[in-house]
Parts: C-alpha cells; sequence; structure tokens
C-alpha cells in the first residue's frame, strides 16, 4: 500500500498532461460542453493530488516539479483553444508565459522550485476563470461574469509576475558562497544556540592565551574541529560541540590564585568543569562522544585517553590551535618587554 501512496498524487499530477491532446482536440470540433467537464475534472486533481500528497506524507522535489510544469501546460493549452472565441483570453496567456519563463530562470539558477501562496491562488483562479470562458462559450448568458473573472485573473497575474521578477533578481543579485563561507554558514548553524547563549556571551570577557578569549579559542577550536571531520566524513556535529563546549569551565583560570595541590591546578581539573558546566547549560546538545570528548580533551594530563575519534580530534585540535598562540612572536615580545621592566623598576 505505501509503494501506491507515492505515486498515487503523481498519477493524478500526470492526468493534467495527458489529457492535453484531448483537449485541443475537444477545441477543434467545438465539442465545448465535454470541454468543460474535462477541465472541472483535471482542475480538481491540482487539489488532490496536493492534499494526499501532504496527508500520506510523500511529498518530493520530482512531484513538486511536476505539478508546476503540469498546471502550466494545462492552464495555457485550455487558453489557446479560447483565444480562438474570445481575446481577451491573449492577455492571460501572455502573462502566464512570462510567468513560466521566469521560473524557469530562477529554476536553472537555483535547482529549486520555488512558488508562492499568491502564485498558486492565481492558478486557481485562472483554472475558474478558463471553465467560465469554456462554459460560456455554450452558455452566452455569464459572459459578462466571465469578463469579470478574467480582468480580476490579470490582476492576480501581474503581482504574481512582479512578485516572481523580484525572486528573479533576488537569485541574481546573490553573490555565490564560496566553499570557507558555507562550511562557516554550516558549522555556525550547529552551533548557534550554544555562542548565542547569555552564559557563553560571558566567555568573551574571560582571557584565554594571549590575546584570545576563551570564546575566541573555543570557536576556533571548534570551527577547525567540525571542518576537519567534515571532511573525513566523520561526526562533524560532535566535533563542532565538542570544540565549543571543550573549555566552558566556571570562571576564568586567573581568578584562582589559592595554593592547591598540583593536580588541583587549572591544566589537571578544567575538563570535568567544563562537562560539568556543560551538562548544567546545554545538556540536550550533547551525547556520548561529545561529553567524552570534553572530560578528556587534556589527555595526557587526565590521564585517561579519549573514547572516541572525536575526543582526539579536540586532543589534536586544541593543543595545534594552542601553539599557534604560545609561539606567537608577540607573546615573546610582550615577555621580554615585562623583564625589561622589571629591571628598570628594581634600578
Amino acid at each position: 500500500m505505501d509503494k501506491f501512496k507515492r505515486i498515487i498524487p503523481n498519477i493524478l499530477t500526470s492526468m493534467r498532461l495527458v489529457v492535453i491532446p484531448f483537449i485541443i482536440l475537444l477545441g477543434i470540433y467545438d465539442k465545448y460542453k465535454f470541454l468543460a467537464i474535462v477541465g472541472i475534472i483535471v482542475a480538481l486533481t491540482d487539489y488532490f493530488d496536493g492534499k494526499l500528497a501532504r496527508k500520506w506524507n510523500v511529498c518530493s522535489e520530482f512531484g513538486a516539479r511536476l505539478d508546476a510544469g503540469s498546471d502550466k501546460l494545462l492552464a495555457m493549452s485550455l487558453l489557446i483553444v479560447l483565444i480562438f472565441k474570445n481575446k481577451l483570453f491573449i492577455y492571460l496567456l501572455i502573462l502566464e508565459g512570462i510567468i513560466s519563463i521566469i521560473n524557469l530562470i530562477v529554476f536553472a539558477k537555483s535547482r529549486v522550485t520555488k512558488s508562492i501562496l499568491i502564485g498558486k491562488f492565481k492558478t486557481w483562479l485562472l483554472y475558474i476563470t478558463v471553465i467560465m470562458g469554456v462554459i460560456s462559450l455554450f452558455y452566452p448568458k455569464i459572459n459578462t461574469l466571465t469578463k469579470i473573472s478574467i480582468y480580476i485573473t490579470l490582476f492576480f497575474q501581474i503581482i504574481t509576475s512582479v512578485l516572481y521578477f523580484q525572486n528573479l533578481l533576488d537569485e541574481f543579485g546573490q553573490k555565490k558562497k564560496t566553499p570557507i563561507e558555507q562550511l562557516k554558514e554550516e558549522h555556525y548553524n550547529i552551533v548557534k544556540d550554544i555562542v548565542e547563549h547569555e552564559e557563553f556571551q560571558k566567555r568573551k570577557t574571560y582571557a584565554h592565551h594571549y590575546n584570545e578569549s576563551v570564546y575566541e579559542h573555543c570557536y576556533r577550536v571548534s570551527f577547525d574541529a567540525f571542518c576537519i571531520a567534515k571532511k573525513h566524513n566523520w561526526d562533524y556535529q560532535s566535533a563542532a560541540i565538542a570544540g565549543i563546549l571543550h573549555d566552558f569551565y566556571y570562571k576564568p583560570w586567573q581568578d584562582n590564585i589559592k595554593k592547591g595541590p598540583l593536580l588541583q591546578k587549572h591544566g589537571f581539573v578544567h575538563a570535568h568543569e567544563a562537562l560539568l558546566n556543560s551538562r548544567k547549560f546545554f545538556n540536550n546538545h550533547l551525547n556520548d562522544v561529545i561529553e567524552n570528548s570534553i572530560e578528556r580533551h587534556m589527555f595526557p594530563l587526565n590521564k585517561i585517553p579519549p573514547k572516541y575519534k572525536i575526543g582526539w580530534l579536540i586532543v589534536f585540535v586544541d593543543k595545534t590551535d594552542s601553539l599557534d598562540f604560545l609561539i606567537h612572536p608577540s607573546v615573546f615580545m610582550k615577555c621580554f618587554i615585562n623583564k625589561d621592566v622589571s629591571k628598570k623598576n628594581k634600578k
């Protein structure tokens, strides 16, 4: 049954394409009553194919493209038939052609089928107007009503054309993102809830390495680990979160001026503090891989090595990014300057 659920909406959509030759023939031989009946039936398929696809959760990109294409072709085939009886329908055909061309250009550039609510409403209104136009061919009493419907449809076609044209301008106006920009955006979406949290924002004021805050250091480790993990098809989401939280300890380590055992110093205990703090504020973002990576990122100081390869990745990236700052020339320059100052003070 599931197999039929997948194909039934597309079969209904395809009916609008299959009947197009019959619509042309019915128009040529002036079989307007049959044409009206066929038009009403196939117009209803536009309602039921989408309704069933959503109900059965079988929506697909192919189905969306097929639906949009069949709508256009069916409507335009009916308009071609009607033009020979009522010249006003030529304006509907021209505008519908313009809308179709714009949509094709947008799809060719973005490979995405884009639609707007007013466009769907316009399509239904167009169907109603076309069917009324067919009925008026054998029931002239509704000619005035048909003419009013044509003008209303034209109005909504113009609005739809303008909005789709705006989409076209936006599409061509967008600057193509470089691979690194795409990576940064994807990474940010993973860690967004954490980095925008008020508690994590405080880490911008926590000094870490030379000229770098805890926030900056964690973000750098997170992004680098994310990129490496993604390149090797590892769990890059866990890598990003473990990296952003690996130094999420309670307070700046410089504030701890109390003397104590060596193994109670910041380097030995802050990984466990970071894990506890992460559980407190971001528990819904954690899993076994992330927790293990946070708690053991200071290996070998924490004695027990990481259990997962993501944990080893965080160890490697954290040490590498930290070394980058430790060997920075400015660090040594600052050390020498401090020494010179202290010597002058002694003098």
